[in-house]
């Protein structure tokens, strides 16, 4: 009896998220990738344990910006307001499935945005209308993928060996 109402509990406790999730190590670099720059925000505490069973897909936003700078990225206060926006749509797309957000980048006019989902079902309504309240007349775009072995943080967010021996990491 005990052995069950244990059981029950830690499924619970699982299945509503309150297990508690590790803190996000935010850490921001940048990159030179071929002929271009590029600027990335990423969670670093999730190169210890991704790929995560039950977030097999990926929603990647796009918005495009006017460049402030002559190598494509964004000026300061721009790159505060799309930082922003990333933020907001990591709480609406949170409040639709369970999700982590895994980083950003902006290089050439253009922020993506990654968020690993447990459910993918309605999520572009739910993105669209944080892009119609927080940025319009923005050029936009969302591809909702299957990314079960997170490709897309390992290839697009993490950096590359070049950019780990620049900035004295060690291999992860």
């Amino acid at each position: 009896m005990k052995r069950a109402l244990l059981l029950t509990l830690l499924l619970l406790l699982a299945r509503h998220g309150l297990a508690q999730d590790p803190e996000p190590e935010w850490w921001n670099y940048q990159a030179q990738r071929g002929d271009r720059l590029k600027v990335v925000k990423l969670d670093m505490s999730l190169r210890r344990s991704f790929p995560l069973s039950g977030f097999p897909y990926v929603v990647v936003t796009r918005v495009n910006y006017a460049p402030g700078t002559p190598d494509g990225l964004p000026a300061l206060a721009e790159q505060d307001r799309l930082e922003a926006l990333s933020d907001q749509m990591a709480a609406a797309i949170g409040k639709k499935t369970r999700s982590i957000y895994a980083g950003t980048a902006f290089s050439q006019g253009q922020q993506q945005s990654w968020f690993y989902v447990t459910d993918p079902n309605g999520l572009e309504a739910v993105v669209a209308g944080v892009h119609a309240q927080l940025c319009q007349g923005c050029k936009t775009s969302t591809a909702i993928l299957a990314d079960p072995a997170w490709a897309l943080y390992r290839d697009q967010l993490l950096p590359d060996g070049e950019t780990r021996q620049r900035y004295g990491l060690r291999s992860y």
